[in-house]
C-alpha cells in the first residue's frame, strides 16, 4: 500500500476524532452538530478514498469508490446547514432542511444504484486504481456539490461582514479554511478527473488539514464554538502521540542493536503513529472507566465520591438557610457512607445544640463542641478520631493543655468515632459527629475521610454564605425596621406642624375679627356719642356702656393672646399669696352677669368657712372668667352655677353650665392651642367659636399653680369644668408688690 494512502488514512481518523471530542467537550447546540456531522463525512470521504485506492480487485474498488462520493456529497450538505444555523443562531425549519436534503438524496441513490449513470468501472492499475466516469453524471455531481459549497460560502461571508469583534474574526477562520480546503478539493476531486487525471484524488482531503488547523487556532485564540477544552485535549492527545512513538523507536531501534533485526520503513512509521493517535485517544477513557469501576466496586462499595459532590454542590446551590444546608449535610452523609450515628452540634448564641439524624445517643454535645472551639490544634485539623487525639495527648509540645481524658473517654464509651469540624476561616460554624461505619466496614479508609474532608469544606463555604445571608436579611429588617418607625414619626411630625399651621391661620382669622369688632364698636359709638352728648344723656349713658364694653373685650383678648405667648415661653410670672376664693367668685360672676342671655341665671354656692387658697390672685381671676364667660357664651337657655368647696389639701371650684356640651372625642383635645369643639366649629355663628386659647390658656395657669382641672361633658346637656388650688397653710408668701399691672400679668 502506498505511502499517500497511509496518510490518507490518518488524517481521515484525525477529522473523526475532531468530530467525536467537538461533540463531547461542548455544549451540544444545533450549529455544532453539523459541524461535527461535516467532520465526519470528511472523515469517511478519505477513508472511501483509501479503501478505493488500496483495492486489489475492480469489484472492491468500486464499492469503496460508491462509498466516498455518497461521503463526500454529504459534506457539502453538512456545510450548508452548518453556515445557515451558525448564521441565524437558531435551528433550520424541518420543511427547508428536506428541501436541501433532496438533491443530495438524489444523487447518493444513483451514485449507489445506478453504476452508468456517475460511475461507470473501475480499473485497478499499478501506479494507482482510476475510476472511468459517466462525465455527464459526473458534472451534474459537482455542479450540485458547488453549489452547496458556494451558497456555504455567501452565507458564511454575510454573516462576517455584519459582524464585529471576536465573532467577525472566527467568522475569517471559517471562511478562509472553507474557501482554501474547499477549492483545493473541487480542483483536484472534481474538475481533473472530468479531465481525465484520476491519479492525483488522494491529494484532495489532504486541504482539510488547512480547515482544521484554522480551527483549532479559532478554539484557542478566539473561543470559537466555546470549547477551547477541546483544543486542549487535541494537543495533548497529538503530544502524547508522538512521545508514545517515540518511545517505541527507542525500543525496536534497542532491538535491532541486540538481535539485528530492523523493520523500520515508511509504511511502520506511518501506521505506528496512526496506532500511537488511537491509543492516546482512547487511553485516558479506559483509564478513567477502569479507575471509577475500581473505585465503586473495590475501594469504596456503592460510593462514586465525584457524582455524590457534583450532586451536592448543585444542591446547595440552591440553598440559604443554615439549617436546610446542615440538614442536606447529613442526609448526603446518611446515603452515600450510611454510619450508624449522624449528628450535627451547632452554636446559636450562647447556646450549643445538638441535632441527630441517625440513632438517638446521649452525648454530652456541649463538652465536645466546646472543647474543640477552644482548642486551636483540634479546630485547625480536618478530622478528629479517638486514636488522633491519643497522639496529641501524648504529644508533649502540644498547645492542648485542657484535660482530653474525658472528652476522649466520652467518644469511646459513646461510640463516636469520627468527628468532622466544619470551620471557615478560624471560626467553628458546626461539628458532625459520626458513629460507626455502614456493615462493611466498621471504620473509615483513607478515601472515605478523603471524602468527608471535600464534604466538609463544601458545607463550610455554603454555611458561611448562609450565615452572611442571614446576618444581611436581618440588617435589612432591622433598617427598614428603623426606617419605617422614623418616617411614622416624621409623618407624624409634618401631620403636627400641619395642624399647627392651620390652627394659626384659623386663629389668625378669628383673632383678627375678635380685635377688629370691638374697636369698630368703640369707633362707631365715639361717633354717636358726639351727636347725643349734649341733647340726650340717657342715650349718651348707653354709648358709653358700649365703649366700655368692647374695650374690656379688647383688653381681654389682648390678655389672654400675651398670656399664651407667655406660657409657650415658660415666662409667666406666678406670685404665690393668700387668695379669697369667694370674693374672686363674686366678682367674675358679677362681671359676666351682663352677658347671659335672656331666660338665663347664674347661681353660686360656696362652702362655708372656706379658706384662702394659696395661688397668684390675677392668675385665678383669669380662670374664672375665662371658665364662666365660656359658660355664659355657649349656654342658650337653663343655668349656670358655679360651686366652691374645700378638703384638707385643696379648694375645688366647679362651672356646670346647661349649654352644647362636647363631644366625647373632644374632650380629651381640650386644653390643647388653639383647639375648638366641632359643634362650636359648625356654628353660624362666629364668635361662639372663640380663639382656641382661652382653655390654653386656664389648664396651663391651673397646672402652674399647682392644681389640677377636670372636665365632664355630655352633648346637648351641657358641661362642668373642676379645678383645684392648693390650700393656704402658712406657706411662704410673695410680697413683692407692684403698680404695673402689666408685670403682674407676665405681659412683659
Amino acid at each position: 500500500m502506498e505511502s499517500y494512502v497511509y496518510a490518507l488514512m490518518f488524517l481521515s481518523i484525525v477529522n473523526i476524532i475532531f468530530g467525536i471530542y467537538t461533540l463531547k467537550e461542548s455544549r451540544v447546540t444545533t450549529y455544532i452538530k453539523y459541524f461535527a456531522g461535516s467532520l465526519f463525512c470528511v472523515g469517511f470521504w478519505g477513508i472511501g478514498l483509501g479503501g478505493f485506492l488500496a483495492a486489489n480487485s475492480p469489484e472492491v474498488a468500486m464499492l469503496w469508490a460508491k462509498f466516498h462520493y455518497v461521503a463526500s456529497i454529504l459534506v457539502a450538505y453538512y456545510l450548508l446547514v452548518f453556515a445557515l444555523s451558525l448564521a441565524k443562531e437558531k435551528p433550520i425549519k424541518p420543511f427547508y432542511r428536506i428541501l436541501l436534503i433532496l438533491p443530495i438524496l438524489a444523487i447518493s441513490v444513483i451514485t449507489v444504484c445506478c453504476n452508468d449513470l456517475l460511475l461507470k468501472q473501475a480499473v485497478i492499475e499499478e501506479g494507482g486504481n482510476v475510476m472511468i466516469l459517466y462525465k455527464p453524471g459526473h458534472i451534474v455531481y459537482a455542479i450540485v456539490f458547488a453549489s452547496y459549497f458556494i451558497a456555504t460560502l455567501v452565507v458564511v461571508l454575510n454573516k462576517l461582514l455584519k459582524s464585529s469583534g471576536i465573532i467577525q474574526k472566527q467568522m475569517i477562520l471559517i471562511f478562509v479554511g472553507l474557501l482554501i480546503s474547499g477549492v483545493l478539493g473541487m480542483v483536484y476531486n472534481l474538475i481533473l478527473p472530468l479531465l481525465g487525471n484520476y491519479k492525483l484524488v488522494w491529494v484532495g482531503p489532504q486541504f482539510t488539514v488547512v480547515f482544521l488547523a484554522l480551527m483549532f487556532i479559532g478554539m484557542v485564540r478566539y473561543q470559537l464554538f466555546n470549547i477551547r477544552l477541546l483544543a486542549g485535549k487535541i494537543l495533548f492527545t497529538g503530544l502524547t502521540s508522538v512521545i508514545m512513538f517515540l518511545a517505541f523507536l527507542f525500543f525496536t531501534n534497542v532491538n535491532k542493536i541486540v538481535f539485528g533485526e530492523s523493520v523500520i520503513n515508511l509504511e511502520f512509521i506511518l501506521f505506528g503513529l496512526f496506532c500511537a493517535f488511537l491509543y492516546s485517544t482512547f487511553y485516558e477513557s479506559f483509564r478513567d472507566f477502569v479507575l471509577n469501576k475500581i473505585q465503586s466496586k473495590i475501594i469504596t462499595p456503592g460510593l462514586d465520591t465525584s457524582l455524590v459532590l457534583k450532586e451536592y454542590n448543585r444542591k446547595l446551590g440552591k440553598l440559604s438557610a443554615k439549617n436546610e444546608i446542615l440538614n442536606e449535610f447529613a442526609q448526603t452523609l446518611k446515603k452515600a457512607l450510611s454510619p450508624e450515628y449522624i449528628s450535627i452540634i451547632t452554636k446559636e448564641g450562647n447556646e450549643v445544640i445538638n441535632k441527630q439524624y441517625v440513632e438517638y445517643r446521649d452525648i454530652n454535645y456541649e463538652l465536645i463542641f466546646e472543647t474543640i472551639e477552644k482548642e486551636e490544634d483540634l479546630k485547625d485539623m480536618k478530622y478528629l478520631a479517638p486514636p488522633t487525639l491519643m497522639s496529641i495527648l501524648q504529644d508533649e509540645n502540644s498547645s492542648a493543655v485542657l484535660s482530653l481524658e474525658e472528652f476522649i473517654n466520652e467518644l469511646q464509651t459513646k461510640g463516636l468515632v469520627l468527628l468532622l469540624p466544619i470551620v471557615y476561616e478560624h471560626d467553628l460554624l458546626a461539628v458532625c459527629v459520626l458513629g460507626e461505619g455502614n456493615s462493611s466496614s466498621s471504620t473509615y479508609i483513607d478515601e472515605e475521610i478523603e471524602f468527608l474532608e471535600s464534604l466538609s469544606d463544601t458545607t463550610a463555604v455554603y454555611l458561611t454564605r448562609a450565615i452572611l445571608f442571614e446576618q444581611l436579611s436581618e440588617f435589612n429588617s432591622v433598617l427598614q425596621q428603623k426606617v419605617d418607625e422614623q418616617t411614622k414619626e416624621l409623618q407624624i411630625k409634618v401631620k403636627e406642624l400641619e395642624e399647627a399651621r392651620r390652627k394659626e391661620n384659623d386663629m389668625i382669622d378669628i383673632m383678627g375679627h375678635e380685635l377688629r369688632t370691638p374697636a369698630t364698636i368703640v369707633k362707631l359709638n365715639a361717633e354717636m356719642l358726639r351727636k347725643y352728648i349734649d341733647s340726650n344723656p340717657e342715650e349718651y349713658a348707653k354709648y358709653l356702656d358700649r365703649i366700655r364694653k368692647a374695650i374690656d373685650t379688647e383688653i381681654g383678648l389682648i390678655n389672654t393672646l400675651l398670656t399664651s405667648a407667655k406660657l409657650e415661653g415658660d415666662r409667666v410670672e406666678i406670685k404665690e399669696e393668700k387668695v379669697d376664693i369667694k370674693e374672686s367668685i363674686e366678682m367674675s360672676v358679677h362681671g359676666n352677669e351682663k352677658d347671659l342671655k335672656e331666660g338665663v341665671k347664674i347661681y353660686t354656692d360656696i362652702q362655708e368657712g372656706i379658706p384662702f387658697a394659696y395661688a397668684d390672685r390675677i392668675r385665678v381671676m383669669e380662670v374664672l372668667d375665662n371658665l364662666i364667660s365660656n359658660a355664659v357664651k355657649y349656654t342658650d337657655k337653663g343655668r349656670i352655677d358655679v360651686k366652691a368647696r374645700f378638703d384638707e389639701k385643696n379648694i375645688i371650684v366647679s362651672v356646670s353650665d346647661t349649654g352644647k356640651g362636647i363631644p366625647k372625642e373632644d374632650i380629651p383635645k381640650l386644653g390643647s392651642k388653639f383647639y375648638r369643639a366641632n359643634n362650636y366649629l359648625e356654628s353660624k355663628i362666629v364668635r361662639p367659636g372663640g380663639t382656641g386659647l382661652g382653655l390654653y390658656v386656664t389648664f396651663r395657669l391651673v397646672k402652674l399653680m399647682g392644681g389640677k382641672i377636670n372636665v365632664e361633658s355630655e352633648e346637648g346637656k351641657g358641661s362642668t369644668f373642676t379645678f383645684t388650688l392648693p390650700r393656704y397653710i402658712n406657706q411662704k408668701l410673695d410680697n413683692t408688690d407692684t403698680v404695673d399691672k402689666f408685670t403682674k400679668l407676665g405681659l412683659k
